[in-house]
């Protein structure tokens, strides 16, 4: 059974929670130019409706202000997968408003509409009153994303952190440990599992960040009954089933 690689890459959109219903699109502005060498137009910020319309390189891109919680208790709900982050789940229960931020491509590459959506994350989060980003089916911590954001980009790197989520959780009470992606199907690839590994922590994340940044960028397609390692000597089992913790299928790497 092959994967097929049957979801494709498409919109990207994040939350970017606000303790208080206040955010500066100029400051935005100022911050996208000097992080970014991104230059907005007057016209690309509407004070009124609280919004930012534009197009970049050809990508439709738009922040809105939104007076309100995340609806139905997203943030708080994706911040429980936040293992990284012990402040998370206190961070979602109280923030007040929260950036709509979508990037909507035309021709372009997910990668490059990937890549817009970090910057343009990474300077929002700078505001005093921005407190985490809810995205990738968690809620990130903005020194984190601010870092992995300009350190991958300043050295020509892709973000893999800041586009892919990478959770764990063990069901045998630590004995063992699972870990999955959330995110790949942005770039039209199948999410990876690693189930009931007994290699250490540092070592399945690794294994995983590899994996996902080598088939997003090199535009690779798994499949079923293959095999994949980084050594020679390395064959890791690729099998295609449903996914445990995530919704839809998933590859599962045998580590």
């Amino acid at each position: 059974m092959e994967s097929n690689e049957k979801h494709q890459g498409g919109a990207f959109v994040s939350f970017v929670l606000l303790d208080q219903v206040e955010f500066s699109f100029k400051q935005l502005a100022a911050d996208l130019q000097k992080d970014w060498g991104i230059t907005l137009e007057d016209t690309d910020i509407d004070n009124e409706q609280q919004s930012l319309i534009c197009t970049i390189d050809g990508i439709l891109a738009t922040v809105s202000l939104m007076p309100a919680p995340v609806p139905n208790d997203e943030a708080i709900q994706n911040a429980h997968t936040n293992f990284h982050w012990s402040e998370a789940v206190a961070v979602a229960e109280a923030h007040q408003a929260h950036l709509l931020i979508a990037m909507l491509p035309h021709d372009q590459s997910s990668i490059d509409t990937g890549i817009l959506m970090v910057k343009i994350c990474a300077s929002a989060l700078k505001q005093p009153t921005a407190t985490g980003i809810n995205t990738l089916g968690s809620v990130l911590a903005p020194d984190f994303y601010i870092h992995y954001a300009h350190t991958s980009l300043q050295e020509g790197d892709f973000p893999i952190m800041n586009l892919v989520f990478f959770g764990l959780y063990s069901r045998d009470e630590g004995k063992t440990i699972c870990s999955y992606t959330y995110g790949l199907r942005n770039f039209g690839k199948m999410e990876m599992e690693v189930l009931d590994s007994e290699q250490e922590i540092g070592s399945i994340l690794e294994l995983l960040v590899d994996i996902s940044s080598y088939v997003i960028t090199s535009d690779v397609r798994l499949r079923d009954g293959e095999t994949i390692g980084f050594t020679e000597e390395q064959k890791l089992s690729i099998s295609f089933s449903p996914a445990y913790a995530i919704d839809g299928e998933s590859l599962k790497i045998g580590f």
